[in-house]
């Protein structure tokens, strides 16, 4: 049958949505696949595009049906019980749905677009927020709850192999580094949740997304994995504190800007490109820590070592003492057009883990998001 003989059999909008969450529940997100919806509604791949132009599209699909599908508490007590409960509804929603967590941070727009977004809003201006700050601290809060419904990734002793991890075009501000000895995920954001970059795991690859927020969002990264580092295009103030990682090569995309990374000794030969267009980028090898560079005619401000020139003017080479020799190294690609790339050599601080003090026995932990509206009440009170 053609699409146009499908479309009277019944197909709607609903129906494809609500095959959809099916199909992510049986064989999670990475199982949504157009193809694989067709079959399932028994219909032409084609017809689908009648409701849909894209998987884009079907995602915001979703992302608006699970938040529809939140219950709204009734409005008894004060504005923190409200907030509570909202947040409760939605944690029990992502909870009922695989993946829909993965779902939701996809399509960040549909969270704002949302009831419960609006609700949070409004509560969190009556207890005494300006319209900016609510909206803020609810974005926060939310991406709290559905982020924290994230699978919980396998022991790297028992996962093994390379991980990777990009950094979302659009991104400023993140910060990675290792993490504690005999960490059990592969990631792990820090004890303070208002410092986290949100980072979700697509198709294998850990994504960092951190559209917004004041100063730095920290993600750790588990430092019994080799790992390789892709830096995305637009990304701004990006810092890759990995010299407590088995790093395995970083790729930074044309557009990028403001990178510093400090790196580990390296383990076999480790390739670091820096394509047309990338700019201001510090990188510090360890000291004695042996690196071959080569940058193409255009590269603008380049600096290795004590050498630096303003514009290469041929395909430059350098390296090292006695680096090509050598079987660890890094090897270094500085395309034409990127503008201001700086090598050096640092000596790694060996400090001890830090002890976190012991909590007092208050009879009950507090949760991350009292923890929050804590820090709502006292904004208020400073008032």
């Amino acid at each position: 049958m053609s699409p146009e003989d499908e479309k009277p059999r019944g197909l709607t909008r609903e129906r494809l949505v609500a095959a959809a969450l099916d199909l992510v529940n049986h064989h999670g997100l990475d199982g949504l696949a157009m193809r694989a919806l067709a079959d399932r509604l028994d219909v032409k791949a084609a017809s689908l595009y009648w409701h849909v132009r894209d998987r884009d599209e079907l995602l915001e699909l979703l992302a608006e049906s699970l938040l529809e599908g939140v219950r709204r508490p009734r409005a008894t007590g004060g504005w923190r019980e409200a907030v509570l409960a909202t947040a409760e509804s939605l944690r029990r929603q992502v909870a009922r749905q695989k993946d829909a967590g993965k779902i939701l941070l996809e399509v960040p727009d549909a969270v704002r677009r949302s009831d419960v977004f609006a609700d949070l809003h409004a509560n969190l201006e009556r207890a005494g927020l300006s319209s900016g700050e609510a909206g803020d601290v609810a974005l926060m809060l939310m991406n709290y709850v559905i982020g924290a419904d994230q699978p919980v990734e396998e022991p790297a002793a028992k996962s093994g192999g390379t991980a990777s991890i990009n950094i979302d075009s659009g991104s400023r501000g993140v910060v990675l580094r290792a993490g504690p000895p005999g960490m059990q995920t592969l990631t792990r954001v820090p004890h303070d949740q208002s410092a986290a970059a949100p980072a979700v795991i697509v198709h294998g690859t850990v994504v960092v997304r951190r559209l917004r927020g004041v100063g730095r969002g920290e993600l750790e990264l588990n430092p019994g994995r080799a790992w390789t580092f892709k830096v995305q295009a637009p990304t701004w103030n990006t810092v890759l504190d990995v010299g407590g990682l088995d790093v395995r090569g970083i790729h930074v995309d044309s557009g990028a800007a403001k990178i510093e990374c400090f790196l580990p000794v390296p383990r076999g030969i480790v390739p670091i490109h820096i394509s047309s267009g990338v700019a201001n980028v510090s990188l510090h090898r360890p000291a004695g820590s042996a690196v071959v560079a080569r940058a193409s005619t255009g590269a603008v401000k380049v600096r290795f070592d004590d050498f630096a020139t303003h514009v290469t003017v041929a395909d430059l080479h350098w390296q090292s003492e006695g680096a090509s020799e050598r079987a660890n190294r890094y090897e270094l690609q500085i395309s034409s057009g990127a503008v201001k790339v700086a090598v050096d050599s640092y000596v790694p601080k060996v400090a001890a883990v830090a002890q976190t003090p012991a909590a007092r026995d208050t009879g009950k932990a507090a949760s991350a998001l009292e923890i929050l509206l804590d820090g709502v009440e006292a904004r208020v009170r400073k008032r």
